[in-house]
């Protein structure tokens, strides 16, 4: 027992192979000995995951620092050219650029407080006509790619309309940014709720990258611009709103050369007979 209290006092969890001897002392001396190195096991486990956690953190705060950056700077520059240079500032241009950069700093900061909220419950829920919402927000898209529009009549779930919309936006804006001619839209009734499919007919999204592109600032085209092809946050606002409303998110096979998200929630208890 002395033996034992005595590695005890050394042990340093920083190191994997840190473990006290299970021989020697008699039985009830070896039970507690692998008593306390599964203890020890579990606290190695529990520190690696905290640091894998803090190196999220870390990674997280980088990227978020870097996005703001960008526009920031830009808005810097344009202002402190029109303080050197006021006789040939023009107000208008000045205005529109700086709300259009204080404009993409709002959107960022607010995907970001978004998904510091992830996993918790829709602000408020209510009955929501998805059918409905997915015609609005392909009607206010009017330039660009053809929208095709397949829609079930009166798919209701349960959520937060101001998300939804915020979640439907982002996948049909991504589909229209990738799409060369079309945009599919479905939303259908299942036995298990509602499935809406936004496909478009792309390039599409290598298999190995089909999970990695609902990561916080990923994007898979690093020659698109800032401007054009957003933070990198739409997906990973539109899967955790998925989420938060108890359904799911992903990518599969697409039948036109593309991409195909499918989106599944519940339907509404009220309505699912």
């Amino acid at each position: 027992m002395a033996s034992l209290r005595l590695e005890l006092d050394t042990i340093n969890l920083k190191e994997a192979s840190t473990r006290v001897c299970e021989t020697g002392g008699g039985e009830e001396v070896a039970r507690l000995a692998r008593a306390v190195n599964r203890t020890l096991e579990r606290l190695r486990e529990a520190d690696d995951r905290a640091e894998r956690a803090r190196e999220l953190q870390r990674q997280f705060a980088a990227d978020a620092s870097h996005e703001l950056c960008t526009p920031i700077a830009a808005l810097r520059m344009r202002l402190e050219e029109a303080q050197l240079h006021p006789d040939e500032t023009d107000l208008d241009d000045l205005l529109g650029h700086t709300l259009h950069d204080l404009d993409r700093v709002q959107a960022i900061v607010t995907d970001l407080l978004l998904l510091t909220r992830r996993g918790t419950a829709p602000r408020r829920a209510e009955r929501v006509n998805l059918t409905a919402l997915v015609r609005a927000e392909a009607a206010r898209r009017v330039d660009g790619p053809h929208t095709h529009l397949r829609l079930d009549p009166g798919v209701i779930v349960d959520g937060d309309p101001e998300q939804i919309i915020r979640m439907l936006g982002n996948l049909l804006d991504n589909a229209r940014r990738h799409a060369v001619r079309t945009v599919r839209i479905g939303l259908r009734r299942t036995r298990d709720g509602a499935e809406l499919t936004v496909a478009d007919d792309g390039e599409g999204i290598p298999l190995a990258d089909r999970e990695r592109i609902f990561h916080r600032f990923v994007r898979l085209d690093a020659a698109r611009s800032r401007d054009k092809g957003g933070a990198g946050l739409g997906l990973a606002v539109a899967r955790a709103i998925a989420s938060a409303h108890h359904g799911s998110l992903h990518v599969e096979e697409c039948a036109w050369g593309g991409a195909c998200f499918v989106l599944r929630m519940p339907l509404s208890p009220h309505r699912r007979a």
